[in-house]
């Protein structure tokens, strides 16, 4: 399935990770200090089980929160949060059809501010980013592209209001 690549946002050091085209995301794992996003871990739904992914950023955090979504009913309709364009993401926030998750992590002054909307359908295809041995450095999304057959034409007709 083709997917559109949506950032990433905040600093472009470190090493490429991703995530896409693994399947539903079922939970996320989020360690974070105060103003640091530390390390990113997803679990997704594949082939009728649960798969967790590698760790994205450092083994140790001093702050630890696990946002297990009430899959398959709940999925990610936007995912915001601010950054510093170098020195990688301060907090993040989730939001689904059914609640929201965070913000884990605060913005100090002067941080850049992200939100990428999906909507409540079910839109989103994977994350992607950047990493040290320290932080997550920058994050990103995946949404699959919206095929033409799940456009209903009828609804798209232009009414003329003579």
């Amino acid at each position: 399935m083709e997917m559109i690549k949506v950032g990433p946002v905040g600093s472009l050091k470190g090493s490429i990770w991703e995530e896409n085209g693994r399947g539903e995301v079922a939970g996320i794992f989020v360690s974070y200090a105060k103003d640091t996003i530390q390390s990113l871990q997803f679990l997704f739904y594949e082939d009728g089980n649960f798969v967790q992914s590698n760790k994205h950023g450092c083994a140790n955090s001093a702050n630890f929160s696990a946002v297990v979504l009430d899959y398959p009913s709940e999925f990610l309709t936007s995912l915001s949060g601010s950054y510093q364009n170098y020195g990688g993401l301060e907090a993040i926030k989730f939001n689904t059809n059914k609640g929201s998750y965070g913000p884990f992590g605060q913005p100090t002054s002067g941080a850049n501010h992200f939100n990428f909307q999906l909507g409540n359908h079910s839109l989103f295809g994977g994350f992607h980013g950047t990493k040290s041995d320290y932080v997550v450095e920058s994050i990103g999304i995946y949404v699959k592209s919206v095929v033409s057959s799940m456009i209903n034409l009828k609804d798209l007709r232009v009414k003329d209001e003579k």
